[in-house]
């Protein structure tokens, strides 16, 4: 086998040796992920408010119009809607970097500051090989429907 052969198996078994690894930090995230799940993400409750049917829009959602108003102010005067995004690991996706984020969303009462509710999720890009130009993705908890949203959890309608 000449040197010229010997190089072109070598460079394919090292592309191919980078591409099994490369989906290594993929793996190592979505464990942190499932961990981090089990431990605090879904919906938690601490506080339900019962409200008038006519308080919600077409699509069972409470406080009609909160889809035009700031997110601050989206659930009216007496409750603050706040979300956050926490990078636990930043990278960049579209390089293979791996990126997990925590997404948390909370409902206040304005008047006393009291946490009603709170969503928590987390979600993982990249880590991995990329193919046709766009990093794998994972998140968790998967909800099974829109009534496990926050807003539906806390707010709840009269005669249900």
């Amino acid at each position: 086998m000449n040197s010229r052969h010997l190089k072109n198996i070598l460079a394919i078994a090292m592309a191919i040796a980078g591409q099994g690894l490369a989906g290594c930090e993929k793996f190592a995230l979505d464990r942190q992920m499932e961990e981090l799940c089990k431990k605090d993400g879904g919906v938690k409750v601490y506080e339900t408010v019962t409200v008038p049917p006519e308080m919600f829009d077409r699509w069972g959602d409470p406080f009609p119009g909160w889809r035009e108003r700031k997110r601050e102010d989206m659930l009216g005067p007496e409750y603050r809607y706040v979300e956050e995004t926490v990078y636990l690991k930043y990278g960049d996706a579209f390089k293979g970097e791996g990126v997990l984020r925590r997404f948390s969303t909370r409902i206040y009462r304005r008047s006393d500051g009291k946490l009603m509710g709170e969503a928590i999720s987390y979600a993982r890009s990249g880590g991995d090989f990329i193919a046709y130009a766009h990093p794998t993705s994972k998140s968790c908890p998967i909800y099974k429907s829109d009534d496990e949203w926050v807003i539906k959890s806390v707010f709840l309608k009269t005669g249900k």
